[in-house]
């Protein structure tokens, strides 16, 4: 490390001292409960983590004080953000009246959601973000490039960035033009840097760079974590290239922190935060489980919010959790993260295979691109570009193999996919989500 990056390392540590060293208190929980995993200690621990949080919510959430008795956590009703952002009713009566920090998402559809969390929460996250940062080569005082959507409750200071040695970059306003100063800031220096964004953003940079058919960046990259959105292998490739590391896959949303994330080294499967959340794979119609290796639900309980428990979260994400032999020492892992169920594009037998979209990338005169499923068999591809596209008839045939030989596949081209209020630019559109008739793989 660097004299700087010491000396703003030291001094978040510090300060983290005074005032109880709560976060690391938590970090080296995290750290203890998920190298541990198979430990009598770390599962006690997490055994402990959810009886806490599920009796603390039955003696003071509104919504959780009916179920007076309980002899697990199926017990409890699955919940939606629907539901939850009737928040009053999931506020603890303990906390009602303590300071609370609101965390605030617009989602897809920027309809506004909210969550209250406490200041133990607070720490926690924070340890989480440390901890899963250095399994990804990050570590504080790093100068850290951040593409995401900036404003709202979502702002940095002059100051606080320049603490915390944060380049914020907005994420809906990634023209050329600001790439071309992003890569141009990269390059600035010998300090250690790492960049952390929406994979649609990072699949920007990456489609300028071999745009303007750039040479590789020396520029002491350290770490590359993308989230939100799965990274196709051809921006995977890319990052790598330019760059010189491995790009990290984080799942993780507003309202409850980093849920899984995939670690340096250990292959493509995604450590899941045991220590922080308690997962639930679910079936896609029933509250039950699904075998391991079977697609579901993404179903979360967050073990550290007391201020608004979130207890049996409905997510709206697709996953398939696995054990790792190899890896992760026989831990259950996220094998796959589809992503947004309304957003799942299934083959013409039912199956999911959201994937198939990434298949657009190795098409490098396509700038930006989108796949709708507009009936069973009825699919869209729109294409922005800068040229006449003479490979419709190569993508159509490659998307058939993944869609099924009887896909009816149409293009479009337009002059940008647009991004939502989220600052994510959605990849993929079904309107069949509503559709009870879909199998399930």
């Amino acid at each position: 490390m660097r004299i700087a990056e010491k000396i703003r390392y030291s001094f978040f540590w510090f300060f983290d001292f005074l005032n109880g060293s709560d976060v690391k208190k938590h970090y080296n929980d995290v750290k203890f409960v998920l190298e541990n995993y198979n430990s009598p200690k770390s599962k006690a621990k997490r055994d402990s983590y959810l009886v806490n949080i599920l009796s603390h919510a039955t003696k003071t959430v509104p919504f959780y004080m009916k179920i007076s008795n309980f002899s697990s956590i199926a017990d409890f009703p699955v919940v939606s953000k629907t539901m939850i952002r009737n928040k009053e009713n999931f506020i603890s009566n303990e906390y009602i009246n303590r300071r609370s920090f609101d965390i605030s998402t617009s989602g897809s559809t920027g309809t506004p959601f909210t969550v209250l969390q406490d200041k133990n929460k607070k720490a926690r996250n924070t340890a989480d973000t440390i901890y899963f940062g250095e399994k990804a080569g990050y570590k504080l005082g790093y100068k850290l490039f951040y593409i995401r959507l900036w404003g709202g409750t979502l702002k940095k200071s002059k100051l606080v960035s320049f603490l915390q040695n944060i380049k914020t970059v907005k994420s809906n306003a990634l023209a050329d033009e600001v790439i071309d100063n992003l890569v141009c800031e990269i390059e600035k220096g010998s300090s250690n840097k790492a960049i952390i964004g929406y994979a649609s953003s990072l699949r920007d940079v990456c489609f300028y760079l071999n745009s303007k058919n750039s040479e590789v960046l020396n520029v002491n990259m350290k770490s590359i974590i993308a989230n939100s959105e799965a990274l196709g292998q051809s921006t995977r490739l890319s990052l790598k290239k330019y760059f010189g590391v491995e790009p990290i896959s984080r799942y993780s949303n507003m309202e409850n922190g980093i849920l899984s994330q995939q670690i340096l080294n250990k292959g493509s499967n995604f450590l899941i935060n045991w220590a922080s959340f308690y997962i639930e794979i679910l079936d896609l119609d029933k509250d039950v489980p699904v075998n391991y290796g079977e697609i579901g639900r993404v179903v979360v309980t967050d073990l550290f919010n007391y201020h608004m428990p979130i207890i049996r979260y409905d997510t709206g994400d697709l996953a398939i959790i696995d054990v790792d032999k190899n890896n992760f020492n026989s831990v259950p892992v996220f094998y796959k993260v589809e992503g947004r169920r309304m957003d799942t594009i299934y083959n013409t037998s039912g199956k999911p295979v959201t994937y198939a979209v990434y298949d657009l990338e190795y098409f490098p005169e396509v700038k930006q691109f989108q796949l709708i499923q507009e009936n069973h068999k009825t699919y869209l591809i729109k294409l922005s570009i800068d040229k006449i596209f003479e490979k419709e008839e190569e993508v159509r045939s490659l998307f058939q193999k993944s869609l099924g030989e009887n896909a009816e596949i149409n293009f479009e081209y337009v002059n940008e996919i647009p991004v939502l209020a989220s600052g994510k630019r959605k990849l993929t559109i079904s309107y069949l989500n509503n559709d009870t008739s879909i199998k399930k793989s």
